[in-house]
């Protein structure tokens, strides 16, 4: 996952992405910090133009997408005042977008970015007139919530409408889904391995898996869900229409 802080300077982008660096490091997390001045003193781009400004937000990008890709958490904290690719970002790669700013004066505003644009979607907005303990706190909740999923078990054999009804039913709700495939035995009803079911739902999902928005994984064979009161999540009956329910996986086996 990438944490991507946005927010003219003085805004604390700095200080609470550093903060949050911390957090996952105490639990025992993978994660690099992408600071702006950082990134800048690296690359040795000190071009604030338009044009310089573009190459660094891009820059920082690459870099946070290829070790996501290397299953890293990334925290990055630079102005990126341009919309469009802050946006764009967001279609290639998992990013949970913080927007920073504050009425006070800080003593960095002769670095403000007149052409600045706040994020208009998918973002949290975080007010730092507020204290450092409030804002983390605000920071943290987001965080827990975009790291928890809606789980489906199945056999998926195969995978058809019907289950893909389904899913769509928590995505389209902005939620990431686990999707458990169970490792049956191969047989006349089970015609797939798990493994070959886990490569056909990643295939059918390609970009959202490649976002962390689905995530497919292989279990045990199961007899029973069983649950404690007070279990922190909720267990969700899906109703389908008429066309969906008339969908049946062994008509399309033996059609196979």
């Amino acid at each position: 996952m990438i944490y991507w802080f946005t927010g003219q300077p003085g805004s604390g982008k700095t200080t609470l992405a550093t903060l949050l660096v911390e957090h996952f490091k105490t639990r025992g997390r993978r994660v690099e910090h992408i600071d702006g001045d950082g990134l800048r003193s690296l690359t040795q781009n000190f071009d604030y133009s338009e044009m310089g400004r573009r190459k660094n937000i891009e820059t920082a990008q690459a870099i946070a997408k290829g070790m996501n890709d290397a299953d890293k958490i990334v925290v990055v904290s630079v102005v990126a005042p341009y919309i469009d690719l802050r946006e764009k970002f967001k279609e290639l790669a998992p990013v949970v977008e913080f927007y920073l700013h504050s009425t006070e004066k800080r003593g960095k505003e002769a670095y403000w970015v007149e052409a600045y644009e706040p994020p208009q979607n998918n973002f949290t907005d975080i007010d730092t007139d507020a204290s450092i303990e409030v804002c983390m706190h605000k920071i943290l909740e987001v965080v827990v919530e975009v790291n928890r999923f809606a789980m489906f078990v199945g056999r998926y054999q195969p995978l058809h409408d019907g289950h893909k009804w389904l899913f769509d039913q928590r995505l389209k709700e902005g939620r990431r889904i686990l999707i458990c495939v169970r490792d049956m035995q191969v047989n006349d009803k089970n015609p797939f391995t798990a493994k070959e079911v886990q490569s056909k739902i990643i295939a059918e999902y390609k970009e959202l898996h490649a976002k962390e928005r689905v995530k497919v994984i292989i279990i045990p064979d199961i007899e029973s869900v069983n649950y404690g009161r007070g279990v922190g999540y909720e267990i969700k009956e899906h109703i389908p229409p008429e066309n969906i329910k008339k969908i049946s996986a062994t008509s399309i086996r033996n059609k196979m």
